[in-house]
Protein backbone atom coordinates (compact mmCIF):
# COMPACT_ATOMS: atom_id res chain seq x y z
CA UNK A 1 0.00 0.00 0.00
CA UNK A 2 2.78 2.65 0.86
CA UNK A 3 4.43 1.49 -2.26
CA UNK A 4 1.45 2.20 -4.50
CA UNK A 5 0.54 5.41 -2.37
CA UNK A 6 3.81 6.89 -3.37
CA UNK A 7 3.38 6.04 -6.90
CA UNK A 8 0.23 7.54 -6.96
CA UNK A 9 1.94 10.64 -5.69
CA UNK A 10 5.02 10.49 -8.30
CA UNK A 11 2.57 10.01 -11.31
CA UNK A 12 0.80 13.10 -10.02
CA UNK A 13 4.01 15.23 -10.30
CA UNK A 14 3.39 14.78 -13.80
CA UNK A 15 0.10 15.94 -14.50
CA UNK A 16 -0.67 19.13 -16.00
CA UNK A 17 -3.04 20.38 -13.01
CA UNK A 18 0.09 19.58 -10.86
CA UNK A 19 2.43 21.94 -12.87
CA UNK A 20 0.28 24.47 -13.58
CA UNK A 21 -0.21 25.16 -10.26
CA UNK A 22 3.78 24.31 -9.01
CA UNK A 23 4.31 27.20 -11.90
CA UNK A 24 1.97 29.51 -11.91
CA UNK A 25 3.72 32.82 -10.03
CA UNK A 26 6.47 31.87 -11.74
CA UNK A 27 4.44 31.92 -15.05
CA UNK A 28 2.68 35.46 -14.45
CA UNK A 29 6.53 37.07 -13.68
CA UNK A 30 8.18 35.71 -16.55
CA UNK A 31 5.56 36.62 -19.23
CA UNK A 32 6.86 40.21 -20.25
CA UNK A 33 5.49 40.53 -24.00
CA UNK A 34 1.63 40.54 -25.19
CA UNK A 35 -1.13 40.04 -23.19
CA UNK A 36 -1.56 36.30 -21.13
CA UNK A 37 -4.93 35.01 -18.88
CA UNK A 38 -4.71 32.37 -16.01
CA UNK A 39 -7.49 30.84 -14.60
CA UNK A 40 -7.55 30.50 -10.75
CA UNK A 41 -10.22 29.06 -10.39
CA UNK A 42 -14.12 30.34 -9.73
CA UNK A 43 -14.58 33.91 -11.58
CA UNK A 44 -10.60 34.14 -10.62
CA UNK A 45 -8.69 35.39 -13.90
CA UNK A 46 -6.01 37.14 -13.39
CA UNK A 47 -4.67 39.29 -17.02
CA UNK A 48 -1.55 40.68 -17.55
CA UNK A 49 -0.05 42.50 -20.50
CA UNK A 50 2.82 44.94 -20.98
CA UNK A 51 3.94 44.63 -17.28
CA UNK A 52 0.36 45.82 -15.64
CA UNK A 53 -1.53 42.96 -13.61
CA UNK A 54 -5.06 43.04 -12.85
CA UNK A 55 -7.57 40.36 -11.59
CA UNK A 56 -11.43 39.50 -11.04
CA UNK A 57 -13.62 38.15 -8.06
CA UNK A 58 -10.03 36.86 -6.91
CA UNK A 59 -10.92 33.74 -4.60
CA UNK A 60 -7.88 32.31 -3.08
CA UNK A 61 -8.75 30.36 -0.27
CA UNK A 62 -8.82 26.99 -0.35
CA UNK A 63 -11.88 25.68 2.75
CA UNK A 64 -14.44 24.97 -0.09
CA UNK A 65 -12.22 24.01 -2.85
CA UNK A 66 -11.98 20.99 -4.44
CA UNK A 67 -8.47 21.56 -4.88
CA UNK A 68 -5.90 24.07 -3.26
CA UNK A 69 -6.30 27.46 -5.39
CA UNK A 70 -2.99 27.83 -8.17
CA UNK A 71 -1.77 30.67 -6.36
CA UNK A 72 -1.38 32.27 -3.34
CA UNK A 73 -2.12 35.86 -2.24
CA UNK A 74 1.21 36.17 -0.91
CA UNK A 75 2.40 35.64 -4.30
CA UNK A 76 0.07 37.22 -5.88
CA UNK A 77 0.84 40.59 -3.33
CA UNK A 78 3.99 40.98 -5.17
CA UNK A 79 2.58 41.11 -8.97
CA UNK A 80 -0.95 42.75 -8.87
CA UNK A 81 -1.90 46.53 -9.53
CA UNK A 82 -5.54 45.92 -9.79
CA UNK A 83 -8.21 43.55 -7.89
CA UNK A 84 -11.99 43.86 -9.91
CA UNK A 85 -14.37 43.27 -7.65
CA UNK A 86 -18.25 42.64 -8.55
CA UNK A 87 -20.35 42.09 -5.52
CA UNK A 88 -20.12 41.23 -2.21
CA UNK A 89 -20.51 37.37 -1.73
CA UNK A 90 -17.56 35.44 -0.27
CA UNK A 91 -16.73 33.41 -3.34
CA UNK A 92 -16.07 37.22 -4.98
CA UNK A 93 -14.88 39.81 -2.68
CA UNK A 94 -13.36 36.93 -0.69
CA UNK A 95 -11.98 38.57 2.83
CA UNK A 96 -9.14 36.31 3.36
CA UNK A 97 -7.77 36.67 -0.30
CA UNK A 98 -8.45 40.81 0.18
CA UNK A 99 -6.94 40.98 3.81
CA UNK A 100 -3.37 39.65 2.59
CA UNK A 101 -3.31 41.77 -1.07
CA UNK A 102 -4.64 44.92 1.30
CA UNK A 103 -1.40 44.37 3.82
CA UNK A 104 1.47 43.39 1.35
CA UNK A 105 0.44 44.79 -1.98
CA UNK A 106 0.04 48.25 -3.23
CA UNK A 107 -2.86 47.22 -5.39
CA UNK A 108 -5.97 49.47 -6.57
CA UNK A 109 -9.57 47.42 -5.52
CA UNK A 110 -12.43 48.07 -8.08
CA UNK A 111 -15.81 47.48 -6.41
CA UNK A 112 -19.17 48.25 -6.34
CA UNK A 113 -20.86 50.41 -3.77
CA UNK A 114 -22.57 46.82 -2.33
CA UNK A 115 -19.39 46.19 -1.89
CA UNK A 116 -18.55 48.66 0.66
CA UNK A 117 -19.42 47.22 3.87
CA UNK A 118 -17.08 44.95 3.60
CA UNK A 119 -14.48 46.92 2.49
CA UNK A 120 -15.09 48.81 5.78
CA UNK A 121 -14.66 45.78 7.83
CA UNK A 122 -11.13 44.61 6.04
CA UNK A 123 -10.15 48.56 6.57
CA UNK A 124 -9.35 48.99 3.26
CA UNK A 125 -8.43 52.86 3.17
CA UNK A 126 -10.60 54.68 0.80
CA UNK A 127 -7.05 55.80 -1.31
CA UNK A 128 -7.09 52.39 -2.57
CA UNK A 129 -10.77 52.12 -3.17
CA UNK A 130 -12.17 52.80 -6.57
CA UNK A 131 -16.16 52.86 -6.32
CA UNK A 132 -17.49 51.74 -10.10
CA UNK A 133 -21.03 52.45 -10.86
CA UNK A 134 -23.20 50.74 -13.68
CA UNK A 135 -22.94 52.54 -17.11
CA UNK A 136 -20.10 54.90 -15.96
CA UNK A 137 -17.14 54.39 -17.33
CA UNK A 138 -13.66 55.51 -16.21
CA UNK A 139 -9.93 54.90 -16.45
CA UNK A 140 -7.61 53.45 -13.62
CA UNK A 141 -3.72 52.89 -14.49
CA UNK A 142 -4.35 52.78 -17.70
CA UNK A 143 -6.65 50.52 -18.16
CA UNK A 144 -10.54 51.50 -19.24
CA UNK A 145 -13.63 50.31 -17.90
CA UNK A 146 -17.05 50.30 -18.59
CA UNK A 147 -18.83 48.67 -15.59
CA UNK A 148 -21.71 46.98 -16.75
CA UNK A 149 -25.38 45.91 -14.81
CA UNK A 150 -25.60 42.88 -13.05
CA UNK A 151 -28.81 41.49 -11.44
CA UNK A 152 -27.72 38.32 -9.51
CA UNK A 153 -29.86 35.25 -9.59
CA UNK A 154 -30.89 32.49 -7.43
CA UNK A 155 -32.49 29.14 -7.28
CA UNK A 156 -34.69 27.80 -9.40
CA UNK A 157 -33.74 30.17 -12.31
CA UNK A 158 -35.43 33.00 -10.38
CA UNK A 159 -34.14 36.63 -9.07
CA UNK A 160 -31.94 36.55 -6.08
CA UNK A 161 -34.29 38.71 -3.06
CA UNK A 162 -30.96 40.62 -1.89
CA UNK A 163 -30.26 41.56 -5.58
CA UNK A 164 -29.68 44.85 -6.17
CA UNK A 165 -28.78 47.64 -9.13
CA UNK A 166 -24.82 48.25 -7.29
CA UNK A 167 -23.51 45.04 -8.10
CA UNK A 168 -21.90 45.07 -11.57
CA UNK A 169 -19.25 43.31 -14.27
CA UNK A 170 -16.82 45.02 -16.14
CA UNK A 171 -15.77 45.33 -19.54
CA UNK A 172 -12.43 46.13 -19.82
CA UNK A 173 -9.89 47.62 -22.37
CA UNK A 174 -6.38 46.30 -21.97
CA UNK A 175 -3.78 47.65 -24.42
CA UNK A 176 -6.39 47.16 -27.29
CA UNK A 177 -8.10 43.71 -26.20
CA UNK A 178 -11.51 43.83 -24.47
CA UNK A 179 -12.00 41.51 -21.40
CA UNK A 180 -15.94 40.98 -20.37
CA UNK A 181 -16.53 39.95 -17.11
CA UNK A 182 -20.30 39.86 -16.26
CA UNK A 183 -19.84 38.69 -12.71
CA UNK A 184 -22.87 37.03 -11.09
CA UNK A 185 -26.33 38.03 -13.42
CA UNK A 186 -28.88 37.11 -15.52
CA UNK A 187 -28.21 37.67 -19.11
CA UNK A 188 -29.06 41.66 -19.68
CA UNK A 189 -29.36 43.52 -22.66
CA UNK A 190 -26.50 45.39 -21.38
CA UNK A 191 -24.14 42.69 -22.29
CA UNK A 192 -25.92 42.04 -25.60
CA UNK A 193 -25.65 45.74 -26.49
CA UNK A 194 -21.19 45.78 -26.44
CA UNK A 195 -20.09 45.86 -29.93
CA UNK A 196 -16.82 44.04 -29.31
CA UNK A 197 -15.60 41.40 -26.61
CA UNK A 198 -12.31 39.44 -27.59
CA UNK A 199 -12.64 37.81 -24.64
CA UNK A 200 -15.61 36.62 -22.69
CA UNK A 201 -15.93 34.83 -19.25
CA UNK A 202 -19.16 33.70 -18.54
CA UNK A 203 -20.65 31.51 -15.85
CA UNK A 204 -23.02 28.61 -16.91
CA UNK A 205 -24.65 28.28 -13.88
CA UNK A 206 -28.20 28.05 -12.73
CA UNK A 207 -27.92 31.12 -11.29
CA UNK A 208 -26.11 32.97 -13.97
CA UNK A 209 -26.22 32.58 -17.79
CA UNK A 210 -27.18 28.80 -17.37
CA UNK A 211 -27.04 26.78 -20.84
CA UNK A 212 -29.93 28.40 -23.13
CA UNK A 213 -28.90 32.05 -22.03
CA UNK A 214 -25.10 31.49 -22.51
CA UNK A 215 -25.42 30.51 -26.26
CA UNK A 216 -27.39 33.15 -27.06
CA UNK A 217 -24.79 35.77 -25.13
CA UNK A 218 -21.88 34.08 -27.19
CA UNK A 219 -23.58 33.69 -30.51
CA UNK A 220 -24.36 37.97 -30.02
CA UNK A 221 -21.01 38.40 -28.94
CA UNK A 222 -18.90 36.19 -31.09
CA UNK A 223 -15.88 36.89 -28.95
CA UNK A 224 -12.44 35.88 -30.03
CA UNK A 225 -11.91 33.30 -27.20
CA UNK A 226 -14.85 31.71 -24.38
CA UNK A 227 -13.87 30.99 -21.23
CA UNK A 228 -16.35 29.96 -18.97
CA UNK A 229 -15.52 30.53 -15.22
CA UNK A 230 -18.00 29.44 -12.31
CA UNK A 231 -17.38 25.91 -12.21
CA UNK A 232 -14.95 23.14 -11.01
CA UNK A 233 -13.72 24.94 -8.04
CA UNK A 234 -16.00 24.21 -5.38
CA UNK A 235 -17.12 21.16 -3.14
CA UNK A 236 -20.89 21.20 -2.83
CA UNK A 237 -23.68 19.39 -1.55
CA UNK A 238 -26.77 19.57 -3.29
CA UNK A 239 -28.43 22.46 -1.78
CA UNK A 240 -25.58 24.55 -3.48
CA UNK A 241 -25.79 22.81 -7.07
CA UNK A 242 -27.47 25.99 -8.29
CA UNK A 243 -24.87 28.34 -7.78
CA UNK A 244 -21.38 26.17 -7.42
CA UNK A 245 -21.98 23.75 -10.31
CA UNK A 246 -21.28 24.68 -13.90
CA UNK A 247 -22.32 23.06 -17.18
CA UNK A 248 -19.52 24.51 -19.51
CA UNK A 249 -19.19 21.20 -21.47
CA UNK A 250 -23.34 21.69 -22.02
CA UNK A 251 -22.52 24.62 -23.44
CA UNK A 252 -20.43 24.00 -25.83
CA UNK A 253 -22.26 21.28 -27.78
CA UNK A 254 -24.75 24.04 -28.60
CA UNK A 255 -22.37 26.36 -30.35
CA UNK A 256 -21.47 26.01 -33.77
CA UNK A 257 -18.81 24.84 -35.05
CA UNK A 258 -16.73 28.08 -35.53
CA UNK A 259 -17.17 29.05 -31.86
CA UNK A 260 -16.25 25.63 -30.55
CA UNK A 261 -12.85 26.41 -32.01
CA UNK A 262 -12.72 29.92 -29.86
CA UNK A 263 -14.23 27.94 -26.95
CA UNK A 264 -11.43 26.87 -24.04
CA UNK A 265 -12.39 25.22 -20.85
CA UNK A 266 -9.13 25.94 -18.60
CA UNK A 267 -8.46 24.04 -15.25
CA UNK A 268 -7.42 26.09 -12.16
CA UNK A 269 -4.00 27.66 -12.91
CA UNK A 270 -4.00 27.03 -16.65
CA UNK A 271 -2.82 30.37 -18.98
CA UNK A 272 -4.10 30.74 -22.52
CA UNK A 273 -2.19 33.56 -24.82
CA UNK A 274 -4.47 36.50 -26.09
CA UNK A 275 -3.47 37.20 -29.53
Amino acid sequence: MKILTTLIFMLSLCTPGFSQKDRMIEQIRKHTEGMAVWWAGHNSWIMKSEGIVVATDLYLENSQRLAPAPITPEELASEIDISFVTHAHGDHFNEYTSRILLEKSSCLFVMPESCLPVARKLKIPDSRIRVAKPREAFEIKGVQVTPIRAIHGNANFAIYYEANLQDCGYLLQINGKTFLQPGDSYLLEDHLFLKKVNVLFFSPTEHNTYIDRSVILINALNPDYILPQHHSTIAYQEADRFWAKGYPDEVKILLSQALKEKYHILKPGEKITIK
